[in-house]
Parts: C-alpha cells; sequence; structure tokens
C-alpha cells in the first residue's frame, strides 16, 4: 500500500508539475513583453521579502504532520482531531503575525529598493503581496491530515488545478490590460479557492474533524513546541540562505539584476518544485514506514532515495551547466543571461542544496530538528558574513558564493551525521565514512560530466530550439550511459531497477 501512494503521489504531483512549468514560463515572456525589467524585479524583491516574513511560520506544519504520522498509521481519529485543532490555532497566528511583521517593514522599503523609481503604486503592490502572504495561512493547514494518510496528491491535484487557472488568467489579464496591480490581483483571489476546496474535502471526509474540540494533552504539546523551537532555527536559516539574495542584490546592485536573476530562479525553482514534488510523492510512505520498522531495513530504503536523488540532482545539473543559458536566450533573450561563470556558481549551488534531499527528507519524517539545531543556526551566520564581505567585489557571484560555502561548512555534513548517528544508529561511524567516500565520487562525477557538457555546447552553440532539444537527448543518453556504466555493479542501482521492473509488470498485468 505506501508503494501505491507513493505512485500515486509521484505521478500527480510530477504531471502537474509539468503543466505548471510550461505555463510559468509563458506567463514569465508574456511578463516581459508587457512589463519592464524594473517590474520583474520587484516581483522578485518582493517575493523573498514576503518568505523572509514567512519565518513566522516557524517550522510549524513540518513538526505538526511529523505529529501526525503515527497516529495516522494506527488510525488515532481522537488524537489526529486533537493536533489539528492545534494546527489550526498556530497558523491563525501565523497570519496575524505575518501581517504585523508586513506592517512595520513598510517604513523600510525605500531602503530595499536601488533604482526603483520607476514603479508606480510600490506601497500597493507591497501590501497585496503581504496581504496574499497571511491569507494563505487562514486554511491551508486541512491539507496535513492527507498528507498524513498518504493520500498528498488529492491537494496537490487541486492546487495544480487552480495555479493553472490562476496562471492563464493572468497572462490573459497582461495581455490586454499589461496591469501589474491588477496581475496581483487574481494572484490574492485565486489562492483561496484550493484551500477552500480542500478544507471541504476533509471536513467531509474526516467528520470527527469538527467533531472535536479538544487540544492535545500537555505533555504532548510541550513535545510539538519543543520540534517547532528547534525547525523555527532551520526555518530561520532557509530564510537566510534562500531568501536575502534578491534582497542584496537589490541593496547593493540594482533591481535590474535581481530581474536577470529572478529569471534564473523562476527555472531552478521549476526543477526544484518538480523535485520536491517528487520527494514528498514518498513522505508519506517514509514517516509510515519509520514509525513502524527497524533501523536496518530504513537504511537500506535511505540507501535506495539517495541514490535515486543523486541521479535526479546530476543529470540536471549537467543539463543546466550545457543549456541553461541557451535556454534564457531563447525564451527571454540574450540581453537577460548572465556571465557563464555566474552561471555556473548559480548551477553548483542547486546541485549542493539538491544533495540534501534525502537526509532532510528522513530528518523530517523522523522527527530529528532538535539534534541539529545549532547547524542552522551557524549556517545563517557564514551565509550572511561572507556574502555581504564578497557582493561589494563579486557581485552576484559573491552573493551565491556566500550559500556555497555556509553549505559545506555546515549542511553538508552534519545533516548525514544527524541522520546516522540518531536515525539508524548502528554502525553510525562506519555509515558515515561510506557516505562521504560516495559524495566525492559522486562529485567528481558531476564535475566531470558538467566539463564535458560545458565544452560541447562552446563548441557547437545552440542557435534554435531544435538544436537546444537535440543537445538534450544527446546529453541524456550519454549521462545515462554513465551512470548504468559506473554504477550497473551497485546494490541500490539493482535494488531501484527491481522496483521499477515490478511497477511495470504490475501496469502491464
Amino acid at each position: 500500500m505506501r508503494t501505491r501512494y507513493s505512485i500515486i503521489n509521484m505521478l500527480v504531483n510530477i504531471g502537474g508539475q509539468f503543466l505548471t512549468m510550461l505555463l510559468s514560463f509563458i506567463g514569465r515572456m508574456v511578463f516581459i513583453r508587457c512589463l519592464s525589467a524594473a517590474y520583474l524585479g520587484v516581483n522578485g524583491l518582493f517575493t523573498d521579502v514576503l518568505s523572509i516574513l514567512n519565518f513566522a511560520e516557524l517550522g510549524i506544519g513540518t513538526a505538526m504532520v511529523f505529529s501526525m504520522y503515527e497516529p495516522a498509521a494506527r488510525d488515532d481519529e481522537q488524537k489526529l482531531a486533537r493536533l489539528m485543532n492545534l494546527y489550526k490555532w498556530m497558523y491563525r497566528a501565523v497570519a496575524a503575525s505575518v501581517l504585523l511583521f508586513g506592517l512595520v517593514l513598510l517604513p523600510f522599503l525605500p531602503y530595499l529598493i536601488k533604482d526603483g523609481e520607476g514603479i508606480e503604486h510600490i506601497t500597493l503592490i507591497y501590501m497585496m503581496y503581504v496581504l496574499s502572504s497571511a491569507c494563505s495561512y487562514l486554511l491551508n493547514y486541512k491539507s496535513s491530515i492527507y498528507q498524513a494518510y498518504q493520500k498528498s496528491y488529492i491537494c496537490t491535484g487541486w492546487t495544480l488545478v487552480c495555479e493553472c487557472i490562476r496562471t492563464v488568467v493572468q497572462i490573459v489579464a497582461l495581455l490586454l490590460t499589461g496591469n501589474f496591480i491588477l496581475y496581483l490581483a487574481i494572484q490574492l483571489v485565486v489562492q483561496f479557492i484550493p484551500n477552500i476546496i480542500i478544507s471541504h474535502m476533509a471536513d467531509k471526509e474526516f467528520p470527527y474533524l469538527k467533531e472535536c474540540r479538544e487540544l492535545p494533552e500537555k505533555e504532548e504539546r510541550n513535545g510539538i513546541l519543543k520540534n517547532i523551537g528547534a525547525m523555527s532555527m532551520h526555518k530561520l536559516a532557509t530564510v537566510i540562505v534562500r531568501n536575502t539574495d534578491s534582497l542584496l542584490m537589490s541593496s547593493f546592485i540594482g533591481l535590474a539584476t535581481v530581474g536577470l536573476y529572478s529569471n534564473y530562479r523562476l527555472v531552478l525553482n521549476a526543477l526544484n518544485n518538480l523535485l520536491n514534488k517528487f520527494a514528498t510523492a514518498f513522505s508519506g510512505s517514509v514517516g509510515n514506514f519509520a514509525a513502524l520498522e527497524n533501523s536496518d531495513r530504513l537504511y537500506r530504503v535511505y540507501k535506495e532515495m539517495d541514490f535515486l536523488f543523486f541521479v535526479q540532482s546530476a543529470y540536471l545539473t549537467g543539463g543546466l551547466m550545457m543549456l541553461f543559458n541557451p535556454l534564457i536566450e531563447l525564451l527571454f533573450g540574450r540581453e537577460y543571461c548572465f556571465p557563464m561563470t555566474t552561471v555556473a556558481i548559480i548551477v553548483t549551488e542547486f546541485y549542493i542544496s539538491r544533495m540534501r534531499q534525502t537526509n532532510l527528507l528522513f530528518r523530517e519524517v523522523m522527527g530529528l530538528f532538535w539534534n541539529d539545531r545549532y547547524k542552522a543556526v551557524a549556517e545563517s551566520i557564514i551565509n550572511l558574513v561572507v556574502s555581504l564581505a564578497l557582493v561589494q567585489r563579486y557581485g552576484v557571484v559573491g552573493i551565491i558564493g556566500g550559500t556555497i560555502i555556509s553549505s559545506l561548512c555546515t549542511c553538508v555534513w552534519v545533516e548525514p551525521y544527524i541522520f546516522l548517528k540518531y536515525g539508524v544508529q548502528d554502525a553510525w561511524q562506519k555509515k558515515l565514512r561510506v557516505y562521504f567516500a560516495e559524495y566525492l565520487k559522486r562529485a567528481m562525477i558531476v564535475a566531470a560530466v558538467s566539463a564535458a557538457a560545458m565544452l560541447w555546447v562552446k563548441r557547437f552553440p545552440v542557435g534554435n530550439f531544435s538544436v537546444f532539444v537535440l543537445d538534450g537527448l544527446l546529453y541524456t543518453a550519454v549521462f545515462a550511459g554513465v551512470i548504468v556504466l559506473l554504477y550497473r555493479r551497485s546494490v541500490e542501482y539493482e535494488a531501484l531497477k527491481r522496483r521499477g521492473l515490478e511497477i511495470l509488470k504490475r501496469r502491464a498485468g
């Protein structure tokens, strides 16, 4: 049953995400043609500002969903209802906090924006972003019950449908009016629809949620608050590391650079969303598995998923090194491209962050937030200090370089250490040495494949979409050959191959 739910979740997540990606790229091309690069910069800047304000969420969602895996696995309806009541009140407090912090930040807007004089109604635009973020928390918590029962595909389906509708309506509005405020108003209104639908469905499918008005016992609440305290540190690190780049660029370099960077972020966010949805499809099953199975079987599943995520990350990293700038040029124009050195740094950071995926997934489903809480603080401090030290001299490269350095100094080694020591426990030192040896081997493989891909596209430039597609197909074939050649005898390769064949046979039958 776990495998079946994982496959359904994965198919819905990935299929929907591909459609959303396509519409997002079309929407961005229309945006660039209908509005100036300054508006593109404002969109990227305020999106990151709101992500910083969302620190008020404190990791509540992750901690609450973890608390639901065990009662969902045992069908403890009373406990689930109490947890959902606590979740509801916490998210209402978050909505109020985001709105309050947004208002407090309002007087400081002029200091965050460099060269933004051409943007009209900047205060109204900012407040629409704030209101959109605050309102998103009011009914969003209801989707967690489906994730706990490994049915997140239900929520994903409705969310993707509404996202597609929103993007299409926004494209039409831009083409007809070119009005950025109308563009934002559509986003504000449509975001309510999936939350309302999912809330109604949850009330109907799980009627006990409305019947119970109680909160969890004091001891259980204290345990949840402890996890939230630890997750708040992780949330702070994520906010500082992931969402201050645009602020630094806007403050030190200018809105035009933020606009250029936002196009690269659009592609990377699309890929990250796709991979995250792929991983999320397994999170409910892994959480259920971790609650019921022993550490040996859990470690085998971990190794298989780590190899699977490596193949995904390595494939995309080499492909981005080869085709990122050609894609930006074909979609938006050569004037929106960064130098290749900057692109290489951006893609390197993407690879390092993606290689953390397995450890983060298992940390969350096993509730190991507390054990590496100080890692998040160190990561944040290193990132800010290094980025500020390098931005004046190296610009965008310095800002992204700060993120890379902070990850290498903290996340890359602390996260596997925490999982193996506190999650697996048995012979964890030996397993940690094996992990790092494999990590270095994988890094060298990715570096070699990426260098070869970059040399190819430098020798044979991409002039149109036909050449782009042919280069992509050639790269895919070469990469697949490299993986099969190097890993065909590994346990993880054989296990994933066997699982894939079993799924195909089941579908064929």
